[in-house]
């Protein structure tokens, strides 16, 4: 009889086991539902009419997502854009949890190149539902969703990936980054480019840009160097007078629509599926492996049958001038204004008595983005023919 009672036992777990994990695969595939614990960033739960959970946009998320982004297509590294969220106190996705939640965090967590690069690379930003990291599909093949509205689009997820594909997260950050014209300033005799040297272990000594061909383990000939806040105030009083009155415009792209990257992504699911194919020794499982075969296969006839739309470029006019953005911008927003306008300074060497104030020979300023450099020399013309009359 125990023996017995043991079977019996152990029969009636296998078989709440097996009901729990059909009620789990059946939550998987129903669309907009969630099943709980912590909602992936960019998303917080809201409840379903009728009970249950799915997952809805997180304004505040969304909007650190979307600054990720831009500044990415602005050319920004994925280490860079890490310091930035930590230097301005952004919450990592984790201690964001548990602000929502309302937890206290004794200690909090700072954001990483792997963690951002994992957000941006997940599916769960179109909205789509995942399972070990692989989207989740319905007899179709299709992406079973997760959420009404995702936080970007497919074309626009395809994007940043290709930007990512790009850029190694390895980059170092630079902790210079207060400099004005980090990246912008360059030593004439060996070409290569000066840095901000704080000299802090110099009592009364200001900051200069030198050039930083020892640093790199190079040779330079006359390496330069120059205080810091006279080349910055140089460097704004130009760009003031040669691009302060252009107004500002935006560019916004509209999104077209590409199915090769997500043919490209369910080919490699459907090779990866196919190398299961024969290790089935129930029929049911045999089954269960064909009809998801089929599905993908299904899905990628129609990926592949989906026209390619080539995205467009609208121009945004904003009303304000550089001058006006220049004087409410911080040094980082300066320093973005003068990497979009192409701008390079050259330090040539100095002149005895140079010590007392800039010898402005010393350096050329030049704009080498095409736009600006014809909108500068415009306005430099009408500045002169209004001067004359």
């Amino acid at each position: 009889m125990v023996t017995l009672f043991a079977f019996s036992a152990q029969m009636e777990a296998q078989a709440i086991r097996e009901r729990v994990t059909g009620a789990q695969a059946a939550m998987r595939v129903m669309p907009l539902r969630w099943r709980g614990s912590r909602a992936p960033y960019g998303y917080m739960p809201a409840p379903l009419e009728g009970g249950g959970w799915t997952l809805e946009q997180d304004p505040e998320a969304v909007k650190v997502i979307e600054r990720i982004i831009k500044a990415l297509l602005a050319g920004a590294t994925v280490n860079s854009i890490v310091y930035a969220l930590n230097d301005d106190g952004i919450l990592s996705p984790a201690d964001h949890w548990s602000k929502y939640k309302g937890r206290e965090v004794e200690k909090l967590t700072k954001w990483n190149a792997v963690t951002l690069t994992r957000i941006l690379r997940s599916e769960i930003l179109i909205g789509w539902k995942l399972s070990n990291g692989k989207p989740v599909r319905d007899s179709e093949g299709r992406p079973v969703m997760a959420a009404r509205e995702p936080v970007i689009t497919r074309a626009e997820f395809d994007a940043v990936r290709a930007l990512l594909d790009e850029r190694s997260v390895s980059n170092p950050v630079r902790r210079d980054t207060n400099a004005l014209l980090f990246g912008i300033v360059y030593c004439e005799s060996c070409g290569g480019r000066m840095y901000l040297n704080a000299q802090e272990s110099k009592p009364g000594q200001r900051p200069t840009y030198r050039c930083g061909a020892s640093p790199r383990g190079e040779v330079c000939e006359h390496p330069m160097n120059i205080r810091a806040d006279w080349v910055d105030e140089y460097v704004s009083r130009e760009f003031m007078r040669i691009l302060g009155g252009l107004e500002v415009t935006h560019t916004r792209t509209i999104p077209g629509y590409d199915p090769q990257p997500e043919i490209d992504a369910t080919l490699a699911e459907y090779e990866d599926h196919m190398a299961q194919q024969g290790r089935q020794r129930s029929s049911a499982a045999k089954a269960a492996w064909q009809r998801h075969a089929d599905a993908i296969d299904a899905r990628l006839a129609e990926l592949e049958a989906r026209p390619k739309v080539e995205s467009r470029v609208e121009e945004i006019r904003t009303g304000r001038k550089y001058a006006d953005e220049w004087r409410h911008a911080d040094v980082t927003g300066r320093r973005e204004m003068l990497v979009e306008a192409g701008a390079i300074v050259t330090v040539k060497r100095g002149t005895p008595g140079g010590w007392r104030r800039l010898d402005e020979s010393r350096v050329r300023f030049d704009i080498r983005d095409p736009f600006f450099a014809d909108a500068g020399a415009e306005l430099t013309a009408f500045a002169v023919s209004e001067v004359s009359e």
